[in-house]
């Protein structure tokens, strides 16, 4: 009980100092900015938040904030910025992570196309600002989610927190996971994004604090379309990326600079979907 009080403890002393951030900054853009830049220079892990101790295939905390990958990274930002206290905040997190905000892997909002975005759409904690941006030279990307062939893929090396379980107990375990995903009926997902090539004339219209979701090009083999999520600030020397980027940490870049880097990628990269953080999500 006390070292579970000490850790907790611990993790609220990490956390981004949201009563002075919300004093400082009445403008959810400038909290979104400054909580964002609490977490600079933290180390990259892909999938480092899970279901907590309870959990049935993840066990990974349900917050956290030595580690980041993109998503989890984005997540924190808004939930900080939009609540003044920790024990708020952490609630929140648990409605942007999940549908109707209740706990479990099922529920989790995995696929940003049809879970994270639209999820957190009809919670009233986003709203797409692409068709802002872009006007007219806006598009649409298409793409069938399987989610039942993702769950049929895994196996006992994506279990998290059950090293000390039998392998005979693990692959039980698994089964139970395929089953669970053989629940889901294919999903059809559509998203609107502002494209690559209109990015330098327009990127100056992205309003501060904006999730910029990587789109790339609908493909057979590839489960997804969305691969990356990034914040978008507007500076003096132009926009740029704050994210947590793929094996490094939480850094920024220049916008423009680092998708110059994708113009001849395998896998097209044909822009950017934009969310707005809304200032007042709904409650249930």
């Amino acid at each position: 009980m006390i070292l579970t009080l000490l850790a907790a403890a611990a993790l609220a002393a990490d956390a981004p100092d949201s009563s002075a951030i919300f004093a400082a900054h009445a403008d959810l853009a400038g909290r979104v900015d400054a909580v964002s830049a609490h977490f600079l220079g933290t180390p990259y892990k892909l999938g480092p938040l899970g279901e907590g101790e309870a959990g049935e295939y993840d066990r990974d905390p349900l917050v956290r904030f030595d580690q980041f990958d993109c998503t989890t990274f984005v997540e924190e930002v808004a939930a900080f910025s939009l609540e003044p206290d920790f024990a708020s905040a952490e609630e929140l997190l648990k409605k942007i992570r999940y549908k109707d905000g209740v706990v479990s892997y099922e529920t989790r909002n995995h696929f940003p196309e049809t879970d994270w975005i639209p999820n957190n759409m009809a919670a009233g904690l986003l709203s797409d600002v692409t068709a802002k941006v872009a006007g007219r030279r806006m598009k649409w990307v298409f793409k069938t989610i399987r989610k039942n062939e993702w769950y049929l893929a895994k196996s006992t090396s994506d279990l998290e927190g059950f090293s000390a379980e039998s392998e005979e107990s693990k692959a039980a375990r698994i089964e139970k996971w395929r089953a669970a995903g053989a629940e889901f009926k294919d999903e059809s997902a559509r998203l609107p994004y502002l494209p690559l090539e209109d990015l330098p004339a327009l990127a100056a219209k992205i309003p501060d604090g904006t999730i910029g979701n990587v789109v790339r090009e609908a493909l057979p083999e590839k489960p997804i379309v969305v691969t990356h999520q990034v914040l978008i600030f507007q500076r003096p020397g132009g926009p740029i990326i704050r994210h947590a980027a793929y094996g490094k940490q939480v850094q920024d870049e220049p916008l423009l600079g680092y998708f110059a880097k994708f113009k001849d990628a395998k896998w097209r990269v044909l822009g950017l979907n934009l969310n707005a953080i809304n200032p007042g999500p709904k409650t249930p």
